[in-house]
């Protein structure tokens, strides 16, 4: 009875400021994502959000024809809250990848098939640690199976959160520091290690020793190419892009990119004939 009150009031307290047809469709959002607000401000708020969002949508879909984009579970958060999943930092001196004017001679290839599910980072800035989880976890498997590998054991994002001392755990981090901290220290599993969101303590000695990374190397600058080349040969990459636009991508071919980073990812399939990457998010 509360909550059909407060959504009662909800529609008369913001009719000047939306369409009803955009009201209509707020309440499908909330139907089908469950989403609950405490108070008649903050569903005002929320559906205010909803209806910049819908103007952001079809901006986009302008913007990349090849893509489509929709709502989903992100249709009524603003772009700081989105800002928060995207907790890349990178450190002084290391220069963003501008537009590349090269010929791309790698063969296509696709690790998708490595990964029998997509995780969800949460409202933690963590994607620095689930770029570097997911890379870790599909090297591993390619060198212990050539034939049939998969990815059958998951290594704690949580670890590096609570563990890797140069990032800064839910507040942001870089890749390369996780591959640094396991070329020293055994990588817990996430049955072992759990993920919760959050920046803990570390528990390292909580778990029972699992591997440790052999070493690890950054792409030459510039050279688009010859990572293509690595991704074919030796299997997913660990790379940073920048995720502005992604909060209601759905599928398809982004093509209008910038040259700011902000996300962690995995690199997990090239195709020569679009000349187009495949990334692993961690998002849900």
């Amino acid at each position: 009875v509360a909550i059909a009150a407060v959504v009662g009031l909800a529609f008369y307290s913001v009719s000047n400021y939306v369409s009803p047809d955009v009201e209509t469709q707020f309440q499908e959002f909330l139907s089908m994502y469950g989403a609950n607000y405490g108070s008649v401000e903050e569903y005002n708020f929320r559906l205010r959000v909803f209806s910049d969002n819908l103007q952001t949508i079809d901006r986009l879909r302008i913007e990349n024809p090849l893509a489509t984009f929709g709502v989903n579970k992100f249709a009524d958060r603003t772009q700081e809250e989105m800002n928060v999943r995207m907790g890349l930092i990178v450190p002084a001196g290391k220069k963003m990848l501008g537009s590349i004017n090269e010929d791309i001679t790698a063969e296509s290839s696709d690790y998708t098939y490595l990964y029998d599910h997509i995780e969800d980072q949460g409202s933690c800035g963590s994607c620095w640690a689930f770029s570097a989880a997911a890379t870790f976890e599909a090297r591993k498997a390619l060198a212990e199976d050539s034939n049939n590998p998969s990815v059958d054991t998951f290594y704690s994002e949580q670890q590096l959160v609570d563990c890797e001392p140069q990032s800064s755990g839910c507040n942001g981090g870089l890749m390369d520091y996780a591959f640094q901290y396991l070329t020293d220290h055994h990588f817990c599993s996430h049955s072992e290690y759990p993920y919760t969101a959050v920046t803990g303590s570390c528990k390292i000695n909580s778990c029972d020793k699992g591997p440790v990374d052999t070493g690890y190397a950054d792409i030459p600058q510039g050279s688009e190419d010859f990572m293509y080349h690595k991704l074919h040969d030796d299997g997913p990459i660990a790379v940073a892009v920048d995720a502005t636009s992604w909060s209601y991508y759905q599928g398809g071919i982004l093509t209008s990119c910038s040259t700011a980073l902000n996300h962690g990812v995995t690199l997990v399939g090239y195709n020569s004939d679009e000349n187009s990457a495949t990334i692993r998010n961690s998002w849900g």
